[in-house]
């Protein structure tokens, strides 16, 4: 087998490389060829790998590629985690809005919009390029509008992942005082904009509204990936557990002036810290028995995408969260959406499982969301700028047309050269 890795230059690889080692037995013999657009990654990254496997005893063998098709050329599976333009891209989509008075966020609202506009581009690359029968599983962000776009208009084989469920269990786990190795929270909407009102321990039903209302709200500030206090605050209005990013539609006001406030985007952030991080990768790619950081997804970030693919191959019927077409699991959305919700996964594909209505209170919502998601898978594919203003228009963080003209404006104009649909004419 041939499992091809697009984006094996990024940060994220290590926890890559300890996904395939804890699921070594299950793909022995698989080739994964590694590919990037930047070289001196790609090898840091490959030779990592190759020492990893080796010092572990796993069968597993390394290949890299700086050029897309012999990267793609027989593979089963195609998993794609890339961040086009790269950090200095992710610090325009979080400081465009952000001047406009809008949350500027990597893929949600405005930014979400920019980056999906580049991505696109590149996996209906890679759908054209893979063989028909693959599986491409998707962590390019943002993963819904993604998966949309390469399902509708390639008809490609694609599961869109997040572990974003997976750290709001344990976060909700720490809330309510349970513990999160046995609580289990069915997880419903969209990417980014999913709530539970299903929550189970051992298998037990829980009386969700109860613990909420018996739940004490935190004090402290929000990390780059938590906010407790707002998340418990929020919950006991709701009477359901929101996902995290709940905070950027129902805090929006007072998100925008922290980030303001702060000074620095979060690109910036991970960019200050990213040299060291990679000489710290390539010293431990030199040693016998390499044991690299877990920071920047270093850690279990690849076991979820390697278990989807185990799932997929080995016919396991592994109940995961995963964005995939709709077909009614959700009643609140088309059919045709791409949702993220409980699903079984084995060699073919998905089966999303019943989830019913959207909560009420938040179904109006999460509806004007997937709005604006098809608009921008549209708006991606054809390089269509009134598209791509409807959906600006469409998304609820931007209140005025004229801010989402100016943003839109903005961004084409930064990104211009990673957006070739939008100029191909000029």
């Amino acid at each position: 087998m041939k499992i091809a890795v697009i984006g094996a230059g990024s940060g994220y690889m290590p926890g890559v490389v300890r996904g395939l080692l804890y699921r070594a037995a299950d793909l022995s013999g698989t080739e994964i060829a590694c590919h990037d657009i930047d070289a001196a990654h790609l090898d840091v990254m490959t030779r990592l790998a190759a020492r990893m496997f080796a010092a572990r005893g796993a069968d597993l063998t390394v290949t890299a590629h700086t050029d897309l098709k012999p990267a793609l050329d027989g593979a089963s599976y195609v998993f794609t985690t890339f961040r086009p333009g790269g950090l200095a891209a992710r610090h325009l989509d979080e400081s465009i809005p952000l001047r406009h008075g809008v949350v500027g966020q990597e893929t949600a609202g405005p930014g979400g919009l920019l980056m999906a506009l580049r991505s696109v581009p590149v996996l209906l690359e890679v759908a054209a390029l893979a063989p028909p029968d693959a599986w491409i599983v998707n962590y390019t962000n943002p993963t819904n509008i993604v998966a949309d776009a390469v399902a509708r208009h390639t008809g490609a084989r694609i599961i869109g992942l997040c572990d974003q469920s997976v750290g709001d269990t344990e976060m909700w786990a720490d809330l309510l005082g349970l513990p999160a190795a046995r609580l289990e929270a069915d997880w419903t909407g969209l990417n980014h904009a999913t709530w539970a009102t299903r929550v189970r321990l051992d298998g037990t039903p829980l009386d969700l509204p109860a613990l909420l209302d018996d739940l004490a709200v935190p004090g402290g500030g929000a990390t780059p990936w938590r906010d407790p206090s707002r998340m418990a605050e929020l919950a006991k209005a709701l009477g359901f557990l929101p996902n995290s990013y709940a905070k950027y539609y129902f805090f929006h006001d007072e998100v925008v002036a922290e980030l303001r406030e702060k000074g620095t985007t979060r690109a910036q952030d991970v960019r200050a810290m990213l040299p060291a991080y990679y000489a710290g990768v390539a010293a431990e790619a030199e040693r016998a028995d390499p044991d690299p950081s877990r920071e920047r997804g270093g850690g279990e970030h690849g076991e979820f995408a390697v278990d989807v693919i185990c799932a997929l191959h080995r016919d396991e019927g592994r109940r995961v969260i995963v964005n995939t077409r709709n077909g009614g699991a959700v009643a609140s959305l088309p059919g045709d959406a791409v949702v993220e919700v409980p699903a079984i996964v084995g060699r073919a594909g998905p089966v999303p499982l019943t989830m019913g209505e959207l909560p009420a209170p938040v179904r109006g919502l999460t509806q004007a969301i997937h709005a604006y998601e098809r608009l921008a898978a549209d708006a991606a594919v054809t390089g269509s700028r009134r598209l791509a203003l409807q959906a600006l228009l469409a998304h609820p963080f931007v209140r005025s047309k004229h801010t989402a003209e100016s943003i839109l404006d903005e961004g084409l104009a930064a990104h211009r050269r990673h957006l070739p649909q939008f100029f191909s004419g000029e």
